[in-house]
C-alpha cells in the first residue's frame, strides 16, 4: 500500500523543468531502476562515474548512509559530493528524511521510496523530486 501511494504523487521526467534533473533522471536514475541489483550499489557507480552534459568538471564524490547513522545537524560536506540515503521507508525513518530535505545546504533531494539522493552542489534553486520507474 505504501509503494501504491507513493507512486501516486511520484513522476517520471515528463514536466521536469531542471535540465540537470531531468539528464540525470534518463540517463542514470531510470536506467539504474531498470536494472537488477542493489539499486543503491547501481546509482553510487553510476553517480561516480557521471559525466554530464548539463554540469560541467564536476566529478561527484558519492556515498551510501544509512539515514539510522545520519546526523544531519553536523554537514561537512563538499559541493561534489552526493549522499544516498538507504532506509526511508522503515519504521520511524519518513520524518527524518523530510526533516533532513529542510536543510538548506541540500539543493536538490531526490526520493525513490525507499532511497533518497541528494545534491549540494548550488546549480539551481532548491527543489525536492519524487521519482519512479517510467
Amino acid at each position: 500500500m505504501k509503494q501504491f501511494l507513493f507512486n501516486l504523487k511520484a513522476k517520471n521526467a515528463h514536466g521536469l523543468h531542471s535540465p540537470f534533473v531531468y539528464e540525470l533522471y534518463t540517463q542514470v536514475i531510470n536506467p539504474c531502476l531498470h536494472q537488477s541489483g542493489e539499486l543503491s550499489d547501481l546509482l553510487k557507480n553510476e553517480l561516480s562515474n557521471y559525466q554530464g552534459n548539463s554540469v560541467e568538471n564536476i566529478k561527484f564524490n558519492v556515498q551510501i548512509i544509512d539515514i539510522n547513522q545520519f546526523d544531519s545537524k553536523i554537514l561537512d560536506i563538499n559541493f561534489e559530493d552526493v549522499l544516498i540515503i538507504q532506509n526511508l521507508r522503515k519504521p520511524n525513518n519518513l520524518p527524518r528524511w523530510n526533516q533532513l530535505i529542510e536543510n538548506e545546504q541540500i539543493i536538490f533531494s531526490i526520493e525513490l521510496f525507499d532511497l533518497g539522493i541528494l545534491f549540494f552542489n548550488p546549480i539551481a534553486p532548491k527543489q525536492h523530486f519524487i521519482f519512479k520507474k517510467s
